[in-house]
């Protein structure tokens, strides 16, 4: 008799797990953090600068969730908070054409990929098999992430997959006629007054732009617009622009939190451990 498991189980299983570890508490350092009147972090502090006047976007952060209830395998159910005018629909770690009334703009192929996932249960998820998650993914994880921050690189440290984003501010430009192409992309930033914009391309033709499996091509695009608004919060806009896939480009908009004085864990992921439900 089959075991009565399938991948996407375990994988909803480990995802649970990590975010129990996520809540623990770590040793935890205020050195530098601007403190209330009653010693408590002051997330309505203005936004930290760089020695050159730049906003320093350096911390560990942690999604900020803007859907309401939870449903199966987490979807969220109900309606999602309503974004203030002018801001784009909120992302999510399940689907994110949840925010659009018409969903995402597929193309036929496209659509026809993501609605075979689904019902596959996500059985062929990257994540499922110890692969790179891709950036939606990463944004609406509830896994913390880290930013390092120097003048000419910012570093993106994840902890959900052990993910590592580089992103090259010293003027290069995007790669022309690349062959090469990457988990994560290729991807270069540049200031635009207060708000980091950062381009990638180069991706590997097979991603997932969310859990339930809306595909990205080789074609596809990444902006993103970084704006730490306060000490506590940062807005991030996301484009995507995959022609290969998708009708038209749609901007997605994602908001993290700083955890002040905290620090990631290591995630370490074993595969090997979960093959055997899935081999009987």
């Amino acid at each position: 008799m089959k075991p009565l498991f399938s991948r996407s189980l375990v994988v909803f299983i480990v995802f649970a797990f990590s975010a129990s570890i996520a809540n623990a508490q770590w040793p935890i350092r205020l050195d530098g953090v601007p403190l209330s009147a009653d010693g408590s972090p002051d997330l309505n502090a203005p936004t930290p600068r760089t020695s050159d006047g730049k906003p320093d976007l350096s911390g560990v952060w942690n999604m900020i969730r803007n859907t309401s209830g939870g449903g199966e395998q987490g979807r969220p159910v109900g309606e999602p908070f309503e974004p203030p005018p002018g801001v784009p629909p909120y992302a999510t770690f399940w689907d994110q054409g949840f925010g659009f009334e018409n969903g995402l703009p597929y193309l036929p192929w496209a659509r026809e990929k993501r609605e075979e996932r689904v019902a596959n249960k996500g059985i062929e998820n990257p994540d499922s098999y110890c692969l790179p998650l891709g950036h939606m993914q990463f944004h609406t994880h509830n896994q913390p992430r880290e930013i390092v921050q120097s003048p000419n690189q910012i570093v993106i440290i994840y902890e959900a997959s052990a993910g590592i984003r580089q992103i090259f501010m010293d003027g290069r430009p995007l790669p022309d006629n690349d062959p090469m192409e990457f988990w994560y992309g290729y991807a270069v930033g540049r200031w635009e007054g207060d708000t980091l914009v950062v381009e990638t391309t180069n991706f590997r033709g097979d991603g997932w732009v969310d859990f339930y499996g809306s595909p990205s091509t080789d074609q596809l695009k990444t902006t993103e617009r970084f704006t730490r608004v306060s000490y506590g919060k940062m807005e991030i806009d996301i484009t995507i622009d995959d022609p290969g896939a998708y009708t038209e480009p749609f901007t997605i908009r994602v908001e993290h939190s700083i955890m002040p004085g905290d620090n990631l864990v290591e995630w370490v992921c074993e595969n090997e451990q979960s093959t055997q439900y899935f081999n009987e």
